[in-house]
């Protein structure tokens, strides 16, 4: 009678070969490296060909008959757009009638404003293209490889309207090289005639906010505007106005002067005494500390 060699009786060797039976089936890479250091010639079961395709190189394959997606190994998508969300549900019904050739169901900007912030009330000031309804001027309606489905990227999109020629001249301009217009011009409004951002100013200039305790309205508002002009204006710091003029287009003149040191007749600069910015003090009084 044929007997088993004693290492097969092994426990611990029947137990070893039953753990290797486990990790074979549970790691592929492992399975590859155990059976490359017993035998040649084992193919990588993990080293396979992908071939990536963007979904639009995809799309004109399919349309075009040029070649069957199947025939490429391993095809992987890639979305290279940015889907408006009714698109990519395919719900053309949200914005299109369906016995109208497409037609929109409302007139834009209307139909936009049902989902989107409608921005003419939002700002006091309003960009051309948002005033005039033509959302579509700036936004492509279903898709677009760039964010907030732009028709065109950075300044190339403001110099569809916009003469670039003129603007880059413009002093504040000169240095800008590629920097997108909505760094600091806001693209739909805002509370000034240059739609300037909210804090834009400080790109350039000293951040007022680090800087003190107590802010002046309009720089607390970031409507630096309310003072200064553009930097094209020959007045000194830019301002829209001179001398104490200017506060008191806020400032009520009688409740200023009821005011000891405000007399009248003095004609002082009111931002000889105060700090048209902001200070440590609520009065932004100059050279006082913050209890005086």
């Amino acid at each position: 009678m044929y007997k088993l060699p004693f290492f097969l009786k092994s426990t611990k060797f029947i137990t070893g070969l039953a753990i290797l039976s486990i990790l074979l089936q549970c790691s592929p890479k492992f399975n590859y490296e155990v059976k490359s250091f017993l035998f040649d010639g084992v193919p990588k079961p993990y080293n396979v060909e992908v071939t990536i395709l963007k979904d639009s190189l995809i799309n004109d394959i399919k349309t075009n008959n040029e070649l069957p997606t199947k025939s490429i190994p391993n095809v992987v998508s890639v979305n290279e757009f940015n889907l408006h969300p009714p698109y990519q549900d395919r719900k053309c019904s949200t914005c299109h009638n369906s016995d109208s050739m497409g037609k929109t169901r409302l007139p834009i900007p209307q139909l936009c404003n049902e989902c989107h912030e409608d921005y003419t009330k939002k700002h006091d000031i309003i960009h051309g293209p948002v005033s005039s309804g033509s959302c579509t001027k700036c936004h492509e309606p279903h898709k677009s490889k760039l964010k907030k489905l732009l028709v065109k990227d950075g300044q190339d999109l403001c110099f569809n309207c916009h003469n670039a020629t003129r603007l880059i001249e413009e002093t504040i301009h000169t240095k800008i090289g590629s920097t997108s217009c909505i760094t600091c011009h806001n693209p739909h409004g805002g509370s000034n005639s240059l739609l300037l951002q909210s804090g834009s100013c400080y790109n350039c200039h000293d951040n007022f906010e680090k800087k003190f305790t107590f802010l002046h309205g309009p720089v607390a508002s970031g409507n630096c505007s309310k003072c200064h002009g553009t930097h094209q204006k020959k007045t000194t710091y830019n301002l829209t106005i001179s001398g104490e003029n200017l506060c008191l287009q806020c400032h009520n003149s009688e409740e200023v002067y009821k005011i000891d040191g405000h007399e009248k007749d003095k004609k002082i600069s009111c931002t000889k005494c105060h700090n048209p910015h902001g200070g440590l003090n609520a009065n932004f009084m100059y050279n006082l500390s913050p209890n005086q």
